[in-house]
């Protein structure tokens, strides 16, 4: 194999080829600036343009109301597992946390540095080996901070796209469906994405706040983690990363110009039938997660025949398919579809999947 066609793993993820192409120019010359991408100054103008776009186009992309800021950070979703503690707690004795797999349970045990923690059963076993999320279960004490959720969780391929209508903010991490799922933000009172998945490179989250929010910060938290901060700075507290910003800026433009969110939902979900029916058609697979709460991102599946899933990855490598392999904790296969995933690689999955 010379190259590969296609990378499935979970993050960093593939990107489009005509962002790819873009920053390859941008990368010797951006724009009229004299100067490469990977020089430009994060205190330029032409910088501050790079961030007031992309804050301009995820507002529209998500309708985002006027009372909520969008804010870009270094670091990825993990660094905001501390920041969102330190920043919404306020004068609360405890903040809940909806329990659905491993990112959910790594997110409140980094929070639970700074407040008690209240876990709310979030994933329901119906006697068949088969994960099913049951909102009405819930059960969230009013006087909590906040409940935090993961409404994509990448190592076993579950999703939940709706919330309950709740008395506390509900913060979502978004980092594996932002732009994925088609989600009404006023519905929340924070959300935050690693933007590796959907929505650039490693080194960069983004952060959408309702403004009632931002007064809750502890006077501990360190400035670089300080929403209110960034709000005011306009995300340049520090030396931020340009680069990652940039291309976030680019994937903004990407979605807009190819559909938006209502045409990324359409694509994830045709993918993901493709790839679940053959799975579903082969008797040696399968996906142990409800049907109602299966991951149109992520497809995750195993075999009781460890070969079986040596040869699919082998016959997959051989076609140019690469990053299938199941998270360390899971094992089996996993292909992780986002924005930047073309039908056609999705297709030929699809059919080594039936001929396994």
């Amino acid at each position: 194999m010379d190259q590969c066609t296609h990378y499935f793993g979970a993050g960093p993820a593939a990107l489009p080829a005509e962002v790819k192409q873009q920053i390859q120019k941008d990368i010797i010359l951006y724009a009229d600036t004299g100067v490469s991408i990977l020089e430009l100054s994060h205190r330029s103008e032409q910088f501050s343009s790079i961030i007031s776009s992309a804050q301009s186009l995820l507002r529209d992309l998500y309708v985002v109301p006027d009372n909520y800021q969008i804010i870009f950070m270094a670091g990825g979703a993990t660094i905001q597992f501390d920041a969102v503690a330190l920043n919404l707690v306020g004068d609360a004795k405890h903040a809940s946390y909806l329990d659905t797999g491993f990112w959910s349970r790594k997110s409140a045990n980094l929070a639970s540095k700074y407040v008690d923690i209240k876990f709310v059963q979030g994933l329901e076993d119906n006697h068949r080996n088969i994960c099913c999320i049951e909102p009405e279960q819930w059960n969230v004490d009013p006087e909590t901070a906040y409940l935090h959720v993961t409404p994509n969780e990448t190592i076993n391929g579950v999703e939940f796209i709706q919330v309950k209508e709740m008395d506390v903010p509900v913060v979502a991490d978004l980092t594996s469906c932002i732009l994925m799922q088609d989600i009404d933000i006023s519905n929340y009172g924070a959300v935050y994405a690693g933007v590796q998945k959907s929505l650039g490179i490693a080194g960069l989250s983004v952060v959408i706040i309702r403004d009632d929010l931002l007064d809750r910060v502890s006077e501990k938290t360190p400035d670089l983690l300080r929403y209110d901060l960034h709000v005011k700075e306009n995300s340049i507290v520090n030396t931020c990363p340009v680069f990652a910003c940039y291309v976030t800026q680019l994937m903004l433009d990407w979605v807009t110009r190819n559909g938006g969110v209502k045409m990324m939902v359409e694509q994830a979900n045709m993918r993901a039938k493709l790839l679940y029916q053959a799975v579903d058609s082969n008797p040696k697979f399968v996906n142990n997660v409800c049907e109602n709460n299966r991951s149109v991102i992520n497809v995750a599946f195993n075999s009781s025949d460890k070969k079986v899933i040596e040869n699919l990855l082998a016959a997959a490598t051989k076609q140019g398919l690469i990053g299938l392999q199941g998270h360390r904790k899971a094992g089996g296969v996993r292909a992780s579809m986002y924005n930047g995933t073309p039908m056609s690689v999705v297709q030929t999955l699809a059919e080594l999947i039936e001929l396994a």
